[in-house]
């Protein structure tokens, strides 16, 4: 091949990779709404809310993941599993930090939109 035409051939394979690797995927977001809308629409007349909604020093049952197989078992590996009880430990906006089984666990905001809880009794104070 000619050494003139790597250039432009090789824009046009990273344009593909662009492509594929971004603008698809959106577009296929993008065609599903409707049904993650109605799911979620679900979701809140249960009762239930986002972990990332889950006040702080509440203790709260995990309900639903609405996530990759992979990372399900990612978050079953961690002991985030259905019915288990949790308590954000700390949320300043970002990941937030979660106490499940004894353990601490770091999770993204993006993570935390996915997984459903109920919430639990309201803390007692002691004056």
């Amino acid at each position: 091949m000619m050494p003139s035409l790597w250039l432009p051939l090789s824009l046009v394979v990273a344009l593909g990779l662009v492509l594929v690797a971004f603008i698809l995927p959106a577009a296929r977001r993008q065609a599903q709404p409707a049904a993650a809308d109605e799911r979620v629409t679900e979701l809140l007349a249960a009762g239930l809310l986002p972990l990332s909604d889950c006040p702080r020093d509440r203790t709260a049952c995990l309900r639903c993941l609405q996530v990759d197989r992979c990372v399900v078992h990612r978050l079953l590996e961690l002991g985030l599993t259905p019915g288990v009880e949790l308590r954000v430990v700390q949320d300043n906006g970002g990941p937030m930090l979660v106490s499940v089984r004894g353990s601490r666990v770091a999770l993204g905001r993006d993570l935390a939109d996915n997984m459903w809880v109920e919430m639990g009794e309201r803390p007692t104070t002691h004056d």
